[in-house]
């Protein structure tokens, strides 16, 4: 979806600029002409359970478990490939522990970050070689890095690849990989906090489980956007 940060976060239950714009909302049922207070009281309650439901470890574990699987590529069979491609995005220190992962089970000739600087730079403050890691500035949005990508592997078809992005993220781009037909393993990371899974914490609210439930929303609604313009098949 090519959409500014802004306008993606206010179109998504549980981001802060979506709750921004319900406070605007109610505030013109309240004060505005003509008052409706009965309204804006239920109008009000509503968007506080919303978001109390979206702060739920378990509807965030929920939400997040309805997006596509995608099977991790298998880093033994990999062993000794050429290339890792990081794609910038959301949840970064995820990112950057996913990638450290790979590099310690398959030792990469070279490690692309696909964005800004921040992820080359913790992976060579972790330990791995500057030369071995580069930063190239990619586009924007999710079709964009991985048509990146397509170019790239047009022009070394022989290279083997391992693409990391979070685990929100990687469905879309894996349905984009198929659709474009393009050979690479996915490896995908992990969020930077998880929600409990387990336990009575899983009934508490919390920051870390609003924001998966947040991102997993957009990503369902990318998925169907996606598809419905015909980048993907599902």
């Amino acid at each position: 979806m090519n959409v500014s940060p802004l306008i993606k976060a206010a179109l998504t239950p549980g981001s802060i600029a979506f709750l921004v714009l319900c406070l605007l909302i109610w505030s013109g049922l309240r004060f505005g002409w003509p008052r409706n207070r009965r309204m804006a009281r239920g109008w009000l309650i509503g968007v506080i359970a919303l978001y109390v439901t979206l702060a739920l470890p378990i509807v965030a574990t929920t939400i997040v478990g309805g997006l596509p699987p995608v099977v991790p590529a298998d880093l033994d069979a990999w062993s000794g490939g050429r290339t890792v491609i990081v794609l910038d995005g959301d949840n970064r220190r995820g990112r950057v522990s996913e990638t450290l992962r790979v590099y310690r089970a398959a030792s990469p000739q070279s490690i692309i970050v696909l964005g800004e600087p921040w992820i080359a730079d913790a992976l060579v403050a972790e330990g791995i070689p500057r030369p071995v890691v580069m930063t190239e500035p990619g586009p924007g949005t999710t079709r964009g890095q991985v048509g990146w990508v397509g170019r790239r592997l047009l022009t070394r078809p022989a290279e083997q690849v391992v693409l990391i992005a979070s685990r929100l993220q990687m469905p879309r781009i894996a349905a984009l990989v198929q659709a474009e037909g393009l050979t690479l393993g996915l490896r995908p990371a992990p969020i930077d906090r998880e929600p409990p899974t387990t336990g009575a914490w899983q009934f508490v609210p919390t920051y870390v489980a609003l924001r998966a439930s947040r991102d997993a929303i957009y990503e369902h609604a990318a998925l169907a956007f996606y598809g419905r313009q015909g980048w993907i098949h599902r």
